[in-house]
Formats: C-alpha cells, sequence, structure tokens
C-alpha cells in the first residue's frame, strides 16, 4: 500500500487548522503522548514538497518547549529517528494502515528518553571540559592574557575569532590575535585558514558535539 497524502490547497489548509486546534486545546492527553499524535498528524498532512521530515521535528521541539518540557529547543529527536528510520516508517504506516496507535507511541516515547540520556550526557561533558579548560588555562596563561569571559567565551560554538573577542568587550583588536594564538599553543584551539582569516575551532568541543 502506497501513502497518498490529501491534495489541494483547501484540503490542507482546513487540515493544518484542525491540527494546530489540537496542538492549543486544553486537555488531558499526556503532552508526550499527544507529541506523538501530533508528529503522526503533521506527516500523514504531508504539507509541503520537501521537508515534511525535518519541518516535523522542529515542530515536536517547539511543542515540547511550548509545554514548558523544556527550557530551551536542545532535544535533537532527528539523531534517534534517522538511526531509526526503518522502525519510524513502520511505525507510521503501522497506523495508516492498520490503526496501530500504541506501537507508535512507544516509538516516539523511546524517542523522547534516548534523545534526553544522550542530550544530557553530551551537557554533562561540555560542563566538564569547560570546567578542565578553566583550570588548565588559569595555571597556563599569564594572568594578562587569562578569564574567565574569555574561556567561557570559546563554548558558545565550536569555533572563534579574533572580532568575537572585539565584540565581546574582552580585548581589543590589537591582542584578539596573539590571545587566539596562546590558547592554540596550549592546546585548547587549533587554527584554520578560511579565505583571508583566521578561524580557531576548540577541538575537544567539536568532538563532543559531533558524537
Amino acid at each position: 500500500m502506497v501513502f497518498t497524502p490529501p491534495e489541494g490547497e483547501d484540503i490542507i489548509r482546513n487540515k493544518l487548522k484542525n491540527l494546530e486546534d489540537y496542538i492549543h486545546a486544553e486537555d488531558t492527553v499526556d503532552p508526550l503522548v499527544k507529541l506523538a499524535l501530533i508528529h503522526y498528524q503533521f506527516e500523514a498532512i504531508h504539507p509541503f514538497t520537501d521537508g515534511n521530515g525535518r519541518t516535523g521535528r522542529i515542530l515536536n521541539i517547539l511543542y515540547l518547549t511550548s509545554q514548558h518540557l523544556l527550557a530551551l529547543p536542545v532535544l535533537y529527536l532527528s539523531k534517534y529517528i534517522i538511526e531509526h528510520k526503518s522502525d519510524y516508517y513502520r511505525m507510521l504506516r503501522g497506523v495508516t494502515e492498520h490503526q496501530e496507535w500504541e506501537p507508535w507511541i512507544l516509538f516516539m516515547l523511546d524517542t523522547v528518553e534516548q534523545t534526553a540520556i544522550h542530550t544530557r550526557d553530551k551537557i554533562l561533558a561540555i560542563r566538564e571540559l569547560l570546567i578542565k579548560t578553566l583550570e588548565i588555562t588559569k595555571e597556563k596563561l599569564p594572568a594578562r592574557v587569562y578569564s574567565k569571559d574569555l574561556i567561557e567565551l570559546l563554548f558558545h560554538q565550536p569555533y572563534t575569532k579574533g572580532q568575537f573577542l572585539v565584540d565581546a568587550g574582552i580585548v581589543r583588536r590589537q591582542t584578539a590575535a596573539d590571545y587566539l594564538k596562546r590558547l592554540e599553543e596550549l592546546g585548547v584551539l587549533s587554527s584554520h585558514k578560511v579565505g583571508r582569516e583566521n578561524l580557531y575551532l576548540n577541538t575537544k568541543l567539536y568532538e563532543i558535539l559531533s558524537k
């Protein structure tokens, strides 16, 4: 059996409005169970020619945030779904063809649980790396170079450049390059030439984020 999503702008708009009303309805359904129902319905409507899966997974996170189950949209459900793609599509077909809601809901609950565990472990690893980096740089860098604000800036994202230090008010432009070079010599950063400028990668942070 090949699933055929609804066609026609009016039909799709009406179904999306129905889904929107359900998302915002006040009811007694557990939010995580409701998440599974919302995700299935969006994928069944299939409103776009491309990107429905990605959009549906974004809606998952926005819904969890709106329900105050997440303070920030940091739960990357796509990783687990992609790694279990065959099960994901099999469960979707089970609902469509045989109304097998229970296996689908359990699959989505497992997706949230495993992703939450993975994300928590990653956050703890980043926190531990930050603490170690603060300790090492405080011990090894000259007092005029070391600052807590500087090291924390290196963890805002995996890479940095001199302008970031200037914009954060940590150093002036003349000394930004020197600070980054010292951090590279210490093994905290590694430089990469991109166009005309040097970008400095926080390699250990990047390794954690890439897992």
